[in-house]
């Protein structure tokens, strides 16, 4: 629990000022008084520290205090206790914060009438509170990034009375008088890249993650909300609300929706489980999906997206694509690390099941499954509060957070090319380097085990270098274009719901139209003959509507072009084991036995790099 973090270092004197991010506008769950909004949460555990002032701040509400009657009445509009519910009993182990302050009435001190935002005179006011002794003072700061943001022009444009804030707080988590006195001071933001730089450099302030909750948690808040009655609006009336006691199933069934909701924190949980409630529906199916899908993508401004694991493949598969996952499965098993990659890397070229893979090794490793997606593949509109053209690197410092939250989960990255920016054909892009975040986190040793990176190329003499470092992507796997014989197959397996007639797939997959296509292609093949089909009136094609479509089709690449790509795949292989058992014709002389032929494939390369105008 990060609390217990911030208490431990607290307690030995170690620091008396934290900074908190991430999930720091969650529900908290407080052993005393059940789930409280993360700041109401933040001010009972201060109080429960000893501290017998303790008070909020930020620049837009001014100075908040804290009051029971207020976060109880929050709590009965969430359904998170009973409408008849009173105030709690407090002890002496926890006694009633700010006790010279009664409910519902303003207190009668001056800081209520100073001006919300940070001036000289709040920061000298603050300074002198946490100067006296008679009583120990809890001050929590949230939206840090009002006061102290991460704009190149602070340092030099910003206001007198936001400077000199500024250094206040800077100054106080040195100050050994404040830490002697026992306050403590407790910094909030959602991401610590809007903040400035100088609080996460500072070895005086620790910097604790709130994380999102995990599995048992999610569970806890699932029976939780099972227990107590919601108060939800009916269909017919939008001013009508009914008391229902929600129905979330049995033990077995509340704890897959608690695995299903990885990803989400417990407001959203909380969201999702009132708004079934009031469609009058079980939690499960697209409906979870589509939900959790559109919280992470909004969570992280697209940069994240959120998929099912694949746990019982159907498809055709690879030998020694099962083989390399049941592997790496076994080697979590039995946390035999030396068998479990830091990262996956897919070569070959592309639309050959890299994602299906990727799906698949999450599903046989439990983990969660997860898109990565580049500044580049980003079509939506990305907030960035300080307007200084860094949305994207923004954005991403909190989508790592979210991944690191998630773990164990497979962190799947198409086209791994198109993440350097020197790929790009924006000549103004060409200075910028690749995120130094994410290089951090795939380089983030403590990662190894819970986070598997799976990126794929078609072009990995275009892919960064930083990707070329053998600890990061230590397993190479070559996906190549399906031989004739599991052409068929596949080509079966897409057509399996679009024909009844019985056609002989393994015939038609001898059609020298599908020499070297890929599974993609096989796919939209299928999709055009039930296309063709419905041109016809039928809801179902046949074997000639099936062959029309294959006569007409026109795959993206040469076979040059695909030759090229598929050397380029064996040039970077490190293990026989990890290509094919068996290779079509055209490939066939680069690998003798055992033995990948590189210095041919490099020959052959500089011949098709010059053919294609790839090379000068």
């Amino acid at each position: 629990m990060f609390w217990e973090k911030i208490e431990s270092q607290f307690k030995v004197a170690a620091a008396h000022q934290f900074l908190l991010h991430f999930n720091v506008n969650d529900l908290l769950h407080d052993e005393l008084y059940g789930y409280l909004p993360a700041l109401d949460y933040l001010m009972e555990q201060l109080n429960a520290l000893g501290c017998r002032l303790v008070m909020g701040y930020n620049a837009t509400r001014g100075i908040m205090w804290a009051n029971a009657g207020k976060w109880l009445e929050t709590q009965k509009i969430l359904g998170l206790i009973p409408k008849d519910q009173g105030l709690p009993e407090y002890t002496e182990v926890r006694k009633r914060i700010n006790t010279q302050l009664s409910y519902h009435k303003l207190h009668e001190d001056p800081f209520l009438k100073i001006d919300p935002l940070p001036t000289k005179d709040l920061a000298n006011k603050l300074h002198n509170l946490l100067n006296q002794d008679r009583a120990r003072v809890g001050l929590i700061i949230s939206n840090l990034e009002q006061i102290a943001p991460n704009d190149p022009m602070f340092d030099t444009g910003a206001k007198d009375n936001l400077q000199f804030f500024f250094h206040q707080l800077q100054n106080w988590a040195s100050d050994l008088e404040i830490r002697r006195k026992k306050h403590i001071i407790l910094l909030l933001t959602q991401n610590t890249y809007d903040i400035h730089p100088h609080f996460l450099v500072n070895q005086e302030i620790p910097i604790v993650e709130v994380p999102f909750p995990d599995y048992d948690e999610r569970l806890k808040f699932i029976e939780h909300l099972s227990t107590i009655p919601q108060e939800i609006l009916q269909d017919d009336s939008p001013d009508a609300r009914v008391q229902v006691q929600l129905k979330l199933g049995n033990d077995r069934e509340k704890q897959t929706l608690a695995r299903d909701t990885a990803g989400l924190n417990l407001f959203a949980i909380h969201d999702l489980v009132r708004h079934a409630a009031s469609l009058k529906q079980k939690i499960e199916g697209p409906m979870l999906a589509n939900y959790r899908y559109e919280s992470v993508k909004t969570f992280s401004h697209g940069i994240i997206e959120v998929n099912q694991p694949l746990t019982n493949p159907q498809q055709h598969w690879s030998n020694h694509v099962t083989r390399v996952i049941q592997d790496i499965v076994g080697g979590l098993k039995e946390q035999d690390m030396r068998r479990v990659p830091r990262g996956v890397l897919l070569l070959g070229p592309t639309g050959n099941g890299n994602i299906y893979a990727a799906r698949m090794l999450a599903g046989q490793t439990n983990m969660a499954f997860v898109r990565l997606r580049y500044a580049s593949q980003i079509s939506e509109v990305t907030i960035n509060i300080n307007d200084n053209g860094n949305s994207y690197d923004r954005n991403l410092n909190s989508a790592i957070n979210f991944i690191r939250g998630l773990a164990p989960v497979v962190v799947f990255m198409d086209e791994i090319e198109q993440a350097s920016p020197h790929t790009s054909m924006n000549i103004g892009n060409l200075e910028r380097t690749f995120p130094a975040l994410l290089t951090n986190a795939i380089s983030d040793a403590s990662l190894h085990g819970k986070v598997i990176w799976v990126g794929t190329s078609n072009r990995p003499d275009l892919i960064p270098p930083i990707f070329r470092r053998p600890e990061i992507f230590s397993h190479k796997l070559v996906l190549l274009p399906p031989m004739r014989e599991s052409r068929g197959g596949i080509l079966q397996f897409f057509c399996r719901l679009h024909t009844q007639e019985k056609i002989n797939f393994q015939e038609i997959a001898r059609d020298e139209k599908l020499r070297g296509v890929s599974v993609n292609d096989l796919n939209i093949i299928a999709q055009r003959s039930h296309n063709v089909a419905k041109r016809k009136n039928r809801n179902t094609f046949t074997e000639e509507d099936l062959r029309e479509v294959i006569s007409d089709f026109m795959p993206d690449y040469s076979p040059e072009m695909r030759l090229f790509m598929v050397l380029l795949a064996l040039q970077e292989a490190n293990s026989r084991a990890m290509i094919p058992d068996r290779l079509p014709p055209p490939y066939q002389e680069f690998v003798n036995e055992d033995r990948i032929d590189k210095t041919k494939i490099n020959a052959r390369l500089m011949e098709l790099g010059k053919e294609l105008g790839l090379t000068a």
